[in-house]
Order: C-alpha cells, then sequence, then structure tokens
C-alpha cells in the first residue's frame, strides 16, 4: 500500500469524525474501537492531528477530541502532512535511494505521474467528501 499506517489510520479516524455530532467529543478509546485502530496507537495520532491544529483537544470527564474546523476547511493533505506523510515524487517504488529522473528505476515515470495525481487528490479534496459516503 502506499499510504503509511498513521496516515491510514488519520484518514480513517478524521472521517469518522466528520460524520459524527459535531458537538460531540470523541475518546480516544472510542474512536479506536469505532475505526479498528490499535488505541495507543491511535492516541499518538490524535496527538499529532491536535498540534497541527486539525482537533480540538479536552481533558477530564468530558473530555475527547472534536474537530477544530469545519469538514470542508480540512483537506486530506492536511490530515497527511500532520501525520508525516506527504506525497512525494522523489519516493522509489522498489526502495532504490538513487532513483531520480536522471537514475531511474524501471517503474519511474508511471509511479511519478501516479504519486502525482495522489498529491492532486490530496490537495483539492477535503474531509467534508467523506461524508456523502
Amino acid at each position: 500500500m502506499y499510504l503509511s499506517r498513521p496516515a491510514e489510520y488519520a484518514l480513517r479516524a478524521m472521517s469518522y469524525m466528520a460524520r459524527s455530532k459535531p458537538d460531540g467529543r470523541i475518546r480516544t478509546r472510542d474512536l479506536a474501537k469505532a475505526v479498528d485502530v490499535p488505541p495507543s496507537f491511535l492516541s499518538k495520532i490524535m496527538r499529532k492531528l491536535t498540534e497541527s491544529g486539525l482537533l480540538d483537544a479536552q481533558k477530564g470527564h468530558h473530555g475527547g477530541f472534536v474537530l477544530a474546523r469545519p469538514p470542508a476547511d480540512i483537506r486530506f493533505i492536511d490530515i497527511l502532512q500532520a501525520v508525516d506523510f506527504e506525497p512525494k515524487a522523489d519516493h522509489c517504488l522498489f526502495g532504490l535511494g538513487d532513483c531520480d529522473p536522471s537514475n531511474p528505476c524501471p517503474l519511474h515515470p508511471e509511479w511519478g505521474a501516479l504519486k502525482a495525481q495522489i498529491e492532486h487528490w490530496a490537495r483539492s479534496h477535503s474531509l467534508a467528501e467523506s461524508l456523502d459516503q
């Protein structure tokens, strides 16, 4: 899979939160169960999403997480960048560290085109689009 596990889990969690009640906070353990992600791993992801300004966190009895902005204002690239994942054209599908346009691997042109499409999708679509599903 092209996405890292943190990126996949972050997209899954944020999509679930976008479909939840806007005024209701979600605890990590409840969210982890709902999106089938290990709670300890999700906790780290939620911290990064909060630090990036995508979530608002509150501790205590009525604590939990809520989206910090409307879903339409959160692009998928924002979520990916929050967990340190960004589609980059210089990552080699074969894991060759020196793969680039001057020294391409066998799939370099096709892989570069696919990554460009993924980046375009992530930059031009928002979390609000997951509400239609």
